[in-house]
């Protein structure tokens, strides 16, 4: 009898660890997650991502099935050569420089592939959800921060130095006069929160103030949405403006890389169709006509699966390089 082949992958994250079983198809057979222990301790959040990938190996023993390799994924700007995180995780400080690549491949006796969050993403995208059979695109993740990856010839593209894909980092004008910030400060949960909030200071939006409990601290990305939905003037203004934004540096990008896909992915995404066509709007209204001819911008399809999905992926495209 042939033992089956399972793929593995895990999905490190600010607040959970997701991790899965995927065969070669894409399906995935097994997922779970558990809470990400506290970013400041590097050996915690290690031993986590050491259990789950214990698990996989025991799940896929249950599934008579063997597993390769395992890949993850991490916040942060990866050292793909050295498997760790090389100076820049916010959200897991503690992270930083820790050889995460070689403790798992000593504690677990496998290859260990690591890689970023959202390259990760971006692959499990491309090979297994809305990118499937296009071979040049660009995948974001929008969440509490702005995470990007991009494929070239359905291929993972790092860079010089593995930092390439970092969207959220560009300079763009901000909310004021003379104002220059990153776009993570803008099109991010946080950011669109942020704004809301000041808004709400000076002209409160009854809706929004219902829904928070007049507590503007208790504004979250889905009560933001639910009053999009409802026609909330505030929420819809704040979000469209956000969308726009982010669709004129996608269209400048379309017009370097000349993508056949924006794949919009995260949270902020998640909170429905009105976000994505007007970034789509905002693209095809920016962007060169040749360059922007047949491109698709779509919302992903893999959900919170993406990461650790794509992150079972990463030995096949190490093998293939």
């Amino acid at each position: 009898m042939n033992t089956k082949i399972f793929l593995a992958g895990i999905d490190i994250g600010a607040t959970n660890i997701k991790y899965g079983l995927v065969e070669e198809n894409g399906e995935v057979v097994f997922r779970s997650q558990v809470q990400t222990p506290d970013g400041d301790k590097a050996d915690k959040i290690y031993k986590a991502v050491l259990a789950c990938g214990e698990q996989l190996l025991i799940e896929a023993d249950d599934q008579e099935g063997h597993v390769e390799y395992l890949g993850v994924g991490s916040p942060g700007t990866v050292d793909t050569r050295r498997g760790k995180i090389d100076n820049n995780c916010p959200n897991l400080p503690g992270w930083i420089g820790f050889p995460l690549r070689d403790r798992l491949r000593d504690a677990l006796n496998l290859p260990i592939y690591v890689d970023n969050d959202a390259n990760c993403a971006a692959l499990g995208e491309a090979l297994c959800g809305a990118g499937r059979g296009i071979d040049n695109l660009i995948c974001l993740t929008i969440g509490t921060g702005l995470g990007g990856g991009i494929i070239i010839k359905r291929h993972l593209y790092h860079g010089h130095n593995d930092s390439a894909g970092e969207i959220g980092q560009i300079l763009v004008p901000g909310l004021f006069a003379g104002e220059i910030v990153r776009l993570e400060e803008l099109v991010s949960s946080k950011g669109i929160l942020n704004r809301l909030k000041r808004q709400m200071e000076n002209k409160a939006s009854q809706l929004l103030t219902t829904l928070c409990g007049n507590n503007p601290e208790k504004l979250t990305i889905r009560k933001v949405f639910t009053a999009v939905g409802k026609g909330d003037e505030t929420a819809q203004e704040v979000v469209a403006d956000t969308a726009r934004r982010l669709g004129q540096v996608l269209a400048g990008l379309v017009n370097f890389l000349n993508p056949g896909c924006i794949i919009l992915g995260g949270g902020v995404v998640e909170g429905g169709s009105f976000f994505v066509d007007i970034v789509r709007e905002s693209v095809m209204k920016d962007a060169l006509t040749v360059a922007a001819r047949d491109l698709k911008v779509v919302a992903a399809e893999l959900g919170n699966a993406a990461g650790f999905i794509g992150a079972a992926f990463l030995g096949r495209e190490n093998l293939s390089d």
